[in-house]
Formats: C-alpha cells, sequence, structure tokens
C-alpha cells in the first residue's frame, strides 16, 4: 500500500535519471521527454549551466524580510524584457494567479465604481486554488466553492460576445492568450484587436495568464506580444525557477500602487535558490527564441501539413513548441501509450488530443524524427 495520495496517473515507470530531452527510466531505456514536466523544463534535464548554478554554496532559504541581490536582478531582468513596472514572486503559477486577482480586486476598488462582475472565458485554466479555479471555465463541473464575485465564461474566440458583454461593464478580464489545458487553443487575430480596443475605451483591468504560453514557448518571451495584447497584469511561472518552483507576477505601476505592505505576502516565494536559477533561465531562454521561431517555421511549412495529412488527424493547433494534435477517434491515451512504449513521452488530454511542450533545446533533427514517429503510430492505430 502507498502512502502517497495519487490524483492523476503516471507514466508507469520511474525515472533514474536525465540529459537533454531524454529520460532514462528503470528499464534502462532512454526517452525522449516531448512534454518537458508539463512545460517545466524548458532547458531540458540537467542543463550543465543550471546544473552549475546549483553548485554554489549559499544558505537555501532566506525570507522575504532578508535582502540579498537576487530579488532585484530577476525582477529587473524580467522588467526590461517584459516592460512591465514591478514584480512579485510567488511559488507557483496558482499562487501567481491568486496574487494577480488580489492585485486586481484592490485596484478596482480604489478606482471606485465597482461591479462585481468579471469575465473568464470557456475551457480556460488558472490553476487549482479556490480563487484561480473561481476563473477557470475548464474545472466549473468540479463544485468547489467559489469567490464572491460574479464570472460570466465567454467562448474564448467570440470578439461579438465580448463586446456586447464588455459594453455592459466588468471590473476586470483575465485570459490566456492561448488556451493550454484545453488542447492548445488560440483565437482568431480580430479576438485579440478587439480585446486590445475594448481595453483601451472601457479602461476595465487585463490580466493574461502566460504560465504556459510565456518564456519563450511560441518564439516570443511573452505570446501577448504575438496578439498585440496589452494586459496591467501578467502571470508567468512553470520553468521560470530552472526546475524549482517559481512564479511571478509583472504589474504596471498603476497595479502596483493600489497594493500596500500587509496586503500580500510569502514565506517561499522568490527563494534564493530559484531566482539563482531563474537569471540563468531567462537568460538562456533569451537565446533560444530565435531558435523556437525556426522551429516553428519547420512546424508550419513540414511537420503540420504532414500530421494533417494523416487521415486520422482532425486538427492540429500550434504556435511555436505549442502543440496539440487532434484525432478523429477518441484514442489519445491509447495513442500516448504506444508511444511511451516507443520511448516518447507525450499527455494526453481528453479522448482525442495530443499534447507536446517539448523543451525549447529540442533539434531541428529531433523535432523532426519525433513528429514522423508520433505521425506514424497514430496511422497505425
Amino acid at each position: 500500500m502507498s502512502n502517497f495520495l495519487r490524483l492523476f496517473h503516471p507514466f508507469p515507470l520511474k525515472v533514474v535519471d536525465g540529459k537533454g530531452i531524454y529520460l532514462t527510466l528503470e528499464d534502462g531505456k532512454e526517452y525522449r521527454d516531448l512534454f518537458s514536466g508539463l512545460g517545466v523544463n524548458l532547458l531540458g534535464h540537467n542543463h550543465p549551466d543550471i546544473i552549475a548554478s546549483l553548485s554554489k554554496t549559499f544558505p537555501l532559504h532566506l525570507s522575504l524580510l532578508l535582502e540579498h541581490s537576487l530579488k532585484e536582478e530577476v525582477a529587473s531582468d524580467l522588467a526590461r524584457i517584459t516592460g512591465f513596472d514591478k514584480v512579485f514572486f510567488s511559488n507557483s503559477g496558482t499562487e501567481a494567479v491568486e496574487g494577480a486577482l488580489k492585485f486586481m480586486w484592490m485596484w478596482v476598488k480604489e478606482k471606485g465604481n465597482v461591479k462585481n462582475r468579471i469575465i473568464s472565458f470557456k475551457n480556460s485554466f488558472h490553476g487549482r486554488t479556490l480563487g484561480s479555479m473561481t476563473v477557470s471555465g475548464l474545472l466549473l463541473h468540479q463544485g468547489f466553492p467559489k469567490l464572491n464575485f460574479d464570472t460570466l465564461f465567454l467562448p474564448f474566440g467570440d470578439e461579438k460576445m465580448l463586446t456586447e458583454e464588455i459594453e455592459k461593464g466588468c471590473d476586470f478580464v483575465i485570459l490566456e492568450p492561448i488556451q493550454g489545458a484545453s488542447g492548445v487553443r488560440i483565437a482568431k487575430l480580430k479576438f485579440y484587436k478587439t480585446l486590445s480596443i475594448l481595453h483601451r475605451e472601457f479602461a476595465f483591468g487585463l490580466i493574461v495568464d502566460e504560465i504556459q504560453s510565456g518564456l519563450g514557448r511560441t518564439g516570443e518571451f511573452l505570446a501577448s506580444t504575438l496578439f498585440g495584447l496589452d494586459p496591467d497584469i501578467v502571470t508567468i511561472a512553470k520553468g521560470l525557477g530552472g526546475g524549482l518552483p517559481l512564479g511571478a507576477i509583472l504589474l504596471k505601476e498603476k497595479i502596483a500602487n493600489a497594493m500596500k505592505p500587509g496586503y500580500h505576502g510569502t514565506t517561499m516565494g522568490g527563494n534564493y535558490l530559484s531566482l539563482r536559477l531563474s537569471k540563468v533561465l531567462i537568460k538562456k531562454v533569451q537565446e533560444l527564441l530565435e531558435h523556437v521561431r525556426n522551429l516553428d517555421k519547420l512546424l508550419k511549412d513540414v511537420l503540420v501539413p504532414e500530421l494533417l495529412a494523416n487521415p486520422r488527424v482532425r486538427e492540429v493547433r500550434q504556435k511555436g513548441l505549442f502543440i496539440a494534435i487532434e484525432l478523429k477517434k477518441e484514442n489519445a491515451d491509447e495513442v500516448k501509450d504506444i508511444l511511451f512504449e516507443n520511448g516518447y513521452l507525450v499527455n494526453s488530454l481528453g479522448k482525442r488530443i495530443i499534447r507536446l511542450l517539448p523543451p525549447l533545446i529540442i533539434t531541428f533533427e529531433e523535432l523532426n524524427d519525433s513528429i514522423n514517429e508520433i505521425n506514424e503510430v497514430i496511422k497505425g492505430y
């Protein structure tokens, strides 16, 4: 009997080692990791720069009440790259969303004319704590209690309905620029343009959740850049800590000014060791952006058309190394299991979707070979 409460379905073998995009499992076989630890291992496994940074000695934990140089260094790096004014660190993505909701709510109250109404989107995912679940359309069926405000869930990409509802009034909008957990859903450009116009015209708050789409996944440091969005708050996490827990809330000055000491806090958020790895991660991601854009071109020009020629594939949704392959049959789990037997780790969503979030370091050859293998398995099943 195991004492660990298992609330998910792991792969059947334990990991014993990892290097680059490869993991060695207890059967002694190497597996190509095309899911990078739920999108966390952006630089693959045991990246030499990460290992070198880990090897330097320093206290493992310093609370936020103790000053050290890395808090300001990493915050300054993120502000410089993204154009935001302030950064607050958290332990995780869901905590970043919780903080973002609090920060936005204080700004809304200070601004006045509170409508107690926010807009999110169907099939969205923002985390598993009660606040983040309140704005997560994908988790509504789970029946947990919600925060005490009216959340309206609109169809993602419907600019007409978005316009109608914003004209009725709202305090803020929260969205993923690309919906990840529902299968890499990307709206038409007109939707993002409409949202940007409405944001300027009606002056509501805008939170953009970049926990899956950010940090180079799409070929831009933030996916918001691709769609012309100008959010007031952005949340990032996943790979930000180089494999250790770390999230961040990026804020404009006007939002930060609404917060006072004591309104929010964290014991472990922005811990020294995670920030040390984050500094390495941020630098390497910037160096990899052009590489990801080149892989995006390979996918769009060659690999996605090959997948779409497969009679068993319904649709492919892709931006950079954010990829979903939707099948015609409800056999995504079976395809995932066969790929595992063949030495590939992928993720399945629902019954029809194979999702890929490979490390940003994956080579042209590795990506080409992997997509070809996936295509062959889908054809044969």
